[in-house]
């Protein structure tokens, strides 16, 4: 089941295009928000981020899940 901190997460990512910076945002471990978001994209079946030691990139379905992403986390929050 995606939880929403595990949206909460990939929303740091998107934000900060770095996997770090967004861990530190969150109060967590780099490993924790990796593994939190490699669920996530196991149990949606489908990549939101491409990753490589210098860069992190949004792929296009990736944007699809941000914005649903942000719908939830405002509708949480009204």
């Amino acid at each position: 089941m995606i939880s929403t901190k595990q949206l909460i997460y990939a929303l740091a990512v998107e934000k900060t295009l770095h996997f770090k910076k967004a861990a530190e945002s969150c109060n967590i471990s780099q490993s924790a928000l990796s593994t939190a978001l490699n669920e996530l994209e196991k149990q949606l079946g489908l990549q939101i981020f491409e990753r490589d030691n210098k860069k992190v990139l949004i792929t296009p379905v990736g944007r699809q899940v941000l914005d649903k992403a942000r719908q939830v986390k405002t509708t949480l929050e009204e």
